[in-house]
This record gives structure tokens, C-alpha cells and sequence, in this order.
């Protein structure tokens, strides 16, 4: 198995309902953020691994007239081993999970800024990055899992020889949960490999579109028949020129938002890759009938920035299962 979740900020492509997607250039660098109230849920996914590597932005800040209008809770977690975040009135927690317990543990003050850097490594009224590795037990008496905790790219907490058992309960649901607006979710990437600390998530420009579906003033595009497809090259001068040519691309997801069906016959999207004119399936998702509704594939590549001038990616309509 290995999968690769990437997200930019968008409620509508986890697999719950409910989640709110709000747009602050502020709170988030890629422009979008999230958070999802619904405990319990997030990503499904069709294994479990015996390694869950997460990573998301979030910012941090303090409403010194209220000292409780800026609660939050934040937990990404596969049987609840992950990541924890919160803050309750006078102070942030910070806790690396293990089977439900806080095996890694810290707290600080909202008061104290310069306390809440040495203790947890998060900077208020910023954009923190946190991230985390947990690795699954070999068996339930070996006791050789751990978790690793992250905060800005510093190791901040470490929990070795644990039973660290991701089937502990949802063991095919990886939880990304968020309470409100306040702890925005965005820059989220999820994978059972490893994630590079400097990894981010961009959103590509678009250069150019070759479709066989209905084009709306919109800016939305219809399929009236099976096998009808979008594909969308990249303005990869445009990344090149701010990122630089060489920069490492770990993963792509291809994003239909919105993304929904209007009747019963398409109701299904397959994700796209042409290179070079080869065109390469990846895969199936269903779609809802929500206006509102998205889809999303995505996963690992290893490819560097100028190499996309050579791809377009895309969606291919077709009936459903």
C-alpha cells in the first residue's frame, strides 16, 4: 500500500460532510482553510499502513479581550495515534497521541508568547506548521512503536517502544477533525512515506485547456456523455520563476471543485495524466450530487518543477459502479 492526501485548504474534498471551507490569505498559504466538526472523521483510505506521516498549517493567535472566543481543537490521527492540538482559555496543548493517551505532552501559556516558542516552537499570531510520524508495532508484544512530534521542523516530543496499534478503533479512517474557524486547517498532506519538512502544498497555475465537455461562462465545464475529458496544462514558467526550476515535486493532486453530477448516468470522474501524448487513468471517484461537492486524487511522484511544462492533467466523465 501507499497512499498520498494532498489539500490545499478545501472542506469539500475530505470524505465527511459538514466541513467549512473559508478563504484568509492570512491564515493560510495557499490562500483556503478548513476546519471539519464531525468527530471521527476524514479520509478514508483502503489499508492500514504500518506508517502514517501527517503535516498542516495552522495559525495561532490570542484574543486578549475574550479569553475564551478563540477556543480550539485540532486532532489528525489514524486510531488515534497522531496529533493533537488545542487551546482552552488560558493555554495551548500540544500532544502527540498513542492508542488515545498523550504519551508527549505540552502545554504553555496564551499570555506568554516567548513561552509558548521554547515550550511548544509555535509563534502566535503566525502560520505554525505541524507534522508527525507514528510507526506501528510489528505485533502487540513487541511494544517497538513510536511517534515523533514536530512543530516548524523541530522535534518537540518523541514516544519509543510503545504498542502503537493504528487498528485501535477507524483503522481505514484518518481523522481530521477541527472544531471551528478559529483552528483553520490548510497545507494538509497525509501519506504513509515520508514527508519532506519543507514540503508544501501549491496551487498550480493553469496555462491552457483542451476539452471535449461544454464549456460555461462560469468557468465550470459539463460532460453530457461518457468518455468526454478535461485536460489542463500548467504555467510551469510562472512556478519556475518563483519557485525555481529544480524544486523537488513530491506529490500532485488533481482537483475537481466543484465537482458534482446533475443525474443518475455520469456519476463518476476518473483522474488524468498525459505526457508527452500519453495519456495514463488513475483514479475512479464517485461524485455527489451536491453543488457544493468536490473530488480529489492524489499521490507521490518524484519529478522536479520544470518537468511539468511536459504534463496536463485532468478528469475523464464516465458511469458509475
Amino acid at each position: 500500500m501507499s497512499f498520498k492526501y494532498i489539500n490545499p485548504g478545501y472542506a469539500n474534498l475530505l470524505d465527511v460532510d459538514g466541513g467549512i471551507t473559508i478563504a484568509d490569505a492570512t491564515r493560510s498559504k495557499t490562500g483556503v482553510g478548513f476546519y471539519q466538526p464531525t468527530a471521527y472523521k476524514g479520509i478514508n483510505i483502503s489499508a492500514t499502513p504500518t506508517d502514517l506521516y501527517g503535516k498542516l498549517d495552522v495559525y495561532v493567535y490570542r484574543d486578549s479581550d475574550d479569553k475564551s472566543a478563540d477556543n480550539f481543537e485540532i486532532q489528525i490521527s489514524l486510531g488515534l495515534n497522531g496529533v493533537s492540538f488545542k487551546k482552552a482559555t488560558n493555554n495551548f496543548y500540544l500532544s502527540g497521541l498513542v492508542n488515545n493517551n498523550s504519551q508527549i505532552y505540552l502545554n504553555a501559556s496564551t499570555w506568554y508568547p516567548d513561552t509558548l516558542k521554547s515550550k511548544l516552537n509555535i509563534t502566535m499570531n503566525a502560520i505554525n506548521t505541524i507534522s508527525f510520524h507514528a510507526h506501528a508495532c510489528t505485533d502487540s508484544s513487541a511494544k517497538d512503536g513510536y511517534l515523533i512530534l514536530y512543530a516548524n521542523g523541530k522535534e518537540v516530543g518523541r514516544a519509543e517502544n510503545y504498542a502503537v496499534n493504528f487498528s485501535y478503533t477507524n483503522p481505514n479512517v484518518v481523522v481530521v477533525y477541527g472544531t471551528n474557524s478559529t483552528g483553520l486547517i490548510s497545507n494538509l498532506i497525509i501519506s504513509d512515506i515520508e514527508i519532506n519538512k519543507r514540503e508544501q502544498v501549491v496551487i498550480l497555475p493553469i496555462d491552457t485547456t483542451e476539452t471535449t465537455m461544454t464549456a460555461g461562462i462560469d468557468g465550470k465545464y459539463t460532460a453530457s456523455a461518457a468518455g468526454q475529458q478535461i485536460l489542463q496544462s500548467i504555467d510551469a514558467a510562472s512556478l519556475i520563476a518563483d519557485y525555481g526550476a529544480d524544486s523537488q515535486i513530491k506529490g500532485i493532486a488533481v482537483i475537481g471543485n466543484p465537482a458534482y453530477r446533475t443525474a443518475e448516468g455520469l456519476s463518476q470522474l476518473t483522474a488524468l495524466e498525459k505526457v508527452n501524448g500519453t495519456v495514463t487513468e488513475y483514479g475512479a471517484k464517485e461524485v455527489a450530487s451536491s453543488s457544493t461537492a468536490g473530488v480529489i486524487d492524489s499521490r507521490a511522484v518524484n519529478l522536479n518543477l520544470a518537468n511539468l511544462a511536459n504534463y496536463k492533467f485532468g478528469w475523464k466523465a464516465g458511469a458509475g459502479q
